[in-house]
């Protein structure tokens, strides 16, 4: 019989898959900025040249490292939580693209 884990909730899972896009976004843009003068020239910079969903897609890459390792672990409803946030994020990036 397969026991389960207490804490093996589908709510870590997607809090985890909410939060892990934006410090993936925030570590990109703190290894970018150096090559600007402030924030706002950045953010000016990737509308003018339309890559901001090249960069949200970057972003998801650390969610699904993360899914693979809750599935991996036995996390089931974990790794669930990250693929429908990862999921969310995924449709806003090709509605991004398709803009």
């Amino acid at each position: 019989m397969i026991q389960k884990n207490k804490k093996d909730s589908i709510q870590i899972g997607v809090i985890a898959g909410l939060l892990l896009p934006l410090v993936g976004l925030l570590v990109f843009s703190l290894t970018v900025i150096g090559k600007f003068d402030t924030y706002t020239e950045m953010i000016q910079h990737f509308q003018l040249y339309n890559v901001w969903y090249k960069i949200l897609s970057l972003s998801l890459m650390p969610g699904t490292g993360l899914f693979f390792l809750w599935s991996k672990s036995g996390k089931t409803n974990q790794a669930r939580g990250v693929l429908l946030m990862t999921l969310f994020y995924g449709v806003f990036v090709i509605m991004l693209y398709l803009s």
